[in-house]
């Protein structure tokens, strides 16, 4: 593939997208991508039933002309190349790991016209390694997504190949979709926020693992500092604790420094299933975690309310 960009196409939202993996977070974007109007084709190597599950939950979070809107341009196939065929973008939203992603772009970059972009939906990895392996380097680009339906932070990182407007597209793009992106102006592992967001969670994780305080007190005291409805605890089970594990593997394999390794409670508790929201228990259990209760956040019942959470 050639590397000239002199001809780069513009965000056109009369186009159609492809979200590439239909997991949490890649359901998630596609549903933002089909209430924004955009005609959204959804693949996933799991099949048809994923397919048509995942559907169902974009179709669940809207209602009214919002879910009538989504419905008209969420579709789903099990047919990689139906989903790509005349498509602008093709966004992946694989598993956090990198012979995947590297496999995964490799694959989409020889099926795509020479014009398309490329994008995938990272939270800690470099771009650069997939941006090799897209065979397009100039047209790829890394974004890492908040979750569209609460919130509007994405961040933006690329290559040191990539395109300005390449840049331009994803920024457009992300606008569209209700996002408000942040350029990571220097490649590095983690992005902007999210290297913020790793020190407390490593934080987190080590003082819980080394008994210096629960899940409910870190959270509570999150939350009356800060004024927010959720803690690091919480928002972790929501992101999903086998995303966060994968996640801290991958700072401690970059840094080499035994204190960024994951704690053994968490590396048990997903090894038992033991997920977050999506499994029914992490730090809280669902459907009625604690931190949801009247009276919680002022300390109310605490001694005996431990039933809706979990500690180590």
């Amino acid at each position: 593939m050639s590397d000239s960009s002199a001809s780069l196409p513009a965000f056109d939202p009369a186009r159609p997208v492809a979200m590439i993996g239909m997991g949490t977070m890649g359901t998630k974007v596609a549903w933002a991508c089909a209430r924004a109007g955009l005609e959204t084709r959804c693949y996933d190597i799991a099949g048809e039933d994923a397919l048509t599950a995942a559907r169902a939950r974009a179709l669940g979070w809207s209602e009214g002309e919002e879910q009538e809107r989504v419905a008209a341009h969420l579709h789903v196939t099990a047919d990689l190349d139906n989903a790509l065929d005349g498509v602008q973008l093709a966004f992946e939203n694989v598993y956090e790991l990198i012979d995947l992603k590297r496999r995964t772009h490799a694959d989409l970059g020889g099926r795509l016209p020479t014009a398309c972009y490329l994008g995938s939906n990272a939270s800690s990895l470099p771009a650069t390694p997939i941006a090799e392996a897209s065979g397009r380097p100039d047209r790829f680009f890394c974004l890492n997504f908040s979750d569209p339906r609460t919130g509007r932070l994405v961040e933006l990182m690329g290559a040191d190949r990539m395109a300005p407007e390449t840049a331009v597209f994803a920024q457009a793009w992300a606008r569209h979709i209700g996002m408000v992106p942040v350029h990571c102006r220097k490649e590095q592992m983690g992005y902007v926020f999210n290297r913020i967001w790793r020190v407390i969670k490593k934080e987190v994780l080590r003082q819980i693992a080394e008994g210096y305080a629960d899940a409910e007190s870190i959270d509570r005291a999150w939350r009356l500092a800060f004024g927010t409805d959720f803690g690091p605890c919480s928002l972790m089970d929501e992101i999903g604790l086998g995303s966060v594990l994968k996640i801290e593997h991958a700072y401690a394999d970059e840094s080499g420094d035994p204190s960024d390794r994951p704690p053994t409670f968490l590396e048990a508790w997903v090894a038992e299933g033991r997920l977050g929201i999506a499994s029914g228990e992490g730090f809280y259990r669902y459907p009625d975690p604690t931190f949801a209760r009247e009276g919680w956040l002022d300390g109310e019942g605490t001694a005996a309310a431990t039933k809706g959470t979990s500690t180590i």
